[in-house]
Parts: C-alpha cells; structure tokens; sequence
C-alpha cells in the first residue's frame, strides 16, 4: 500500500492523503486508485472482523481515518508516515501515534496504468461481495 500512495501522490504533488476506512475513500480523489481501494476495503473488513471477535457491534467504530504525511521526497525518497485515528459511538477519539511504512516502487515503473478486464471483474465481485455481507 506504502507503494501505490507514495508514487500516487508523487504525481499529483501533495504531500497529505487521508484515507477514509468506512466510507471507502481517498483524499484527494487525484490519489484514488484501484489497488488503494481494494486495501481500504480489505481494511474496512479487518476492522469489522475485529469488533465481531471483541463483541462489539459492528457500528461502534463510526468513523476511522488513516492521515498519511509524505515528507520531502529529496530526504525521505521511500518514507511516509502513518497516523491511524478512530471515534467510536460515544465520540471517544482513539489515536496511536506515528506509524513509518517504506515504500520500494517509488518511480512507479511496475505500476501499470490500465487494468486488464479480468482484473476489473475480480475487484467488482470483491466489492460486491463486500456490500452484500455489510447488509444483513
């Protein structure tokens, strides 16, 4: 993932993203790719998996932001940092500090830019997949 947000946000400049775990999005839409979402939604899983484990309904966790800081590419070329925040039901903000994560494609060479049509189907049947086992 480190991968994908560093080389995304490299084109488009900037130097904040925050990525929005429950309602699947990216800030700034520029950053917003097609293997960045399939991480959000893997993400919005383990989070509802891991409320469902602790015996916590899955709507006591009401908003849940990763807030990722991309230093001066000249210093930090393959560093972002990570700052995961979540609120729960009663407005309890729930914040754990700096999280550094490496990326290792920065110049974006093995990215490729169109996705193969086999590729799109497989991520539609996740995402559908997806919203049918989030409506009980």
């Amino acid at each position: 993932m480190a991968d994908w947000l560093l080389s995304s946000a490299k084109n488009v400049r900037i130097d904040t993203v925050i990525l929005d775990i429950l309602n699947l999005a990216i800030t700034p839409k520029e950053v917003e790719r097609v293997p960045l979402m399939d991480h959000l939604i893997e993400l919005k899983w383990m989070l509802q998996d891991e409320l469902s484990k602790r015996g916590f309904d899955s709507t006591f966790i009401t908003e849940a932001k990763i807030i990722v800081r991309i230093p001066d590419k000249d210093i930090y070329a393959k560093t972002i940092y990570c700052y995961p925040e979540l609120r729960d039901e009663t407005g309890r903000q729930y914040k754990c500090g700096r999280i550094i994560e490496t990326a290792y494609e920065v110049d974006g060479r093995n990215f490729k830019k169109s996705l193969s049509l086999k590729g799109l189907i497989l991520r539609a049947k996740r995402l559908f997949n997806f919203r049918q086992d989030s409506n009980p």
